[in-house]
């Protein structure tokens, strides 16, 4: 029986907004004990809120269905298999909607089973289809297709992910100025905002070739960037509500018809490095049975390079990215 009122009432009588009838219901069912516990699910669970009411124009938890959860674990895979979060954040995110929508509902018919299995990835994995992107008619095309929809920024981060090898945060926090100066006086960029980890500064140098394509991604991002900015983010914006707003716009305006996802690029970035640096095509692109002892050693000084500029410290982490020279 709901605490707060009737069970039938707007989220389940435990509050009119659905993160106080959360938080509320889990004090409830913890007997006012376990606060660490209470608060770790409720702050997950407040991100639930906030896309429920992005997306779906929901504010009452009563309305949620199962299909509603899997679509924003879906969310979270993407963000995932951006590097925007980890496997096990996505993973505990999932977990407190099941442990929240137990409690307030009382059963078990909003939950995900084998989250797992649903996420579909496993903290190193080895890629076996080539990576979209690589073909950069699909590139422009995408990018096209956001310039259309007054999403240039987004456009922009596009060409940066393709041309640089970016993650998405690295991307929409890149000091621009510095990359343009860099790539004009070195030749070079050191791609250091936003990284992955905490990573900054002269003890996690990442420097990476200024190619005519990176010098063209460049410009169009500072061409785009708004007044008084250094990166693709206004003053007063902050990058969660970036995140909430052009970046989730565009993933509902069909980016993923055309490429499956920004982590795609990062890919293709990669696939292409490796036949620079290589000789020829990544073993995702074209397998070959047999390495002589010379091409298994080109092989592993290629990821070693391709690892730095992606911002890794382990090769097999190339894995994801390249495929396997070994499987």
């Amino acid at each position: 029986m709901a605490k707060y009122g009737k069970h039938n009432a707007k989220n389940f009588g435990h509050g009119r907004s659905p993160k106080h009838a959360a938080k509320n219901a889990l004090r409830a069912h913890c007997g006012n004990g376990r606060f660490a516990t209470v608060e770790a699910h409720s702050q997950r669970f407040n991100l639930f809120c906030d896309w429920m009411r992005i997306n779906l124009g929901i504010d009452d938890l009563r309305k949620i269905s199962h299909e509603n959860l899997v679509s924003y674990a879906d969310h979270l895979k993407a963000q995932m298999q951006e590097e925007e979060i980890s496997v096990a954040t996505a993973h505990n995110r999932i977990s407190s909607c099941n442990v929240v929508f137990k409690i307030l509902r009382g059963d078990n018919k909003i939950r995900i089973d084998k989250i797992g299995v649903l996420l579909d990835k496993k903290r190193t994995f080895i890629r076996t289809s080539p990576p979209n992107g690589t073909n950069t008619n699909s590139v422009a095309l995408l990018q096209e297709h956001l310039v259309a929809k007054d999403l240039e920024r987004v456009a922009a981060i596009v060409g940066l992910a393709r041309a640089c090898g970016m993650r998405l945060r690295e991307a929409i926090l890149s000091n621009l100025p510095r990359l343009r100066n860099e790539a004009s006086k070195r030749g070079e960029i050191n791609i250091q905002d936003g990284t992955k980890g905490g990573r900054k500064g002269a003890f996690a140098e990442r420097w990476i070739p200024a190619t005519d394509a990176v010098k063209a991604a460049i410009d169009y991002a500072i061409e785009v960037s708004p007044k008084s900015s250094k990166n693709l983010l206004s003053p007063e914006e902050s990058y969660i509500s970036f995140l909430r707003g052009p970046i989730e716009k565009a993933r509902r305006s069909g980016f993923i018809n055309i490429i499956k996802g920004f982590h795609e690029l990062r890919a293709a970035y990669a696939c292409q490095r490796y036949e620079e640096l290589v000789g020829h095509p990544s073993p995702v692109i074209s397998k070959r049975k047999i390495l002589s002892e010379q091409e298994k050693e080109s092989d592993r000084e290629g990821r070693q390079v391709i690892s730095k500029e992606l911002g890794h410290n382990r090769t097999e982490i190339t894995n994801s990215y390249l495929g396997s020279s070994t499987k």
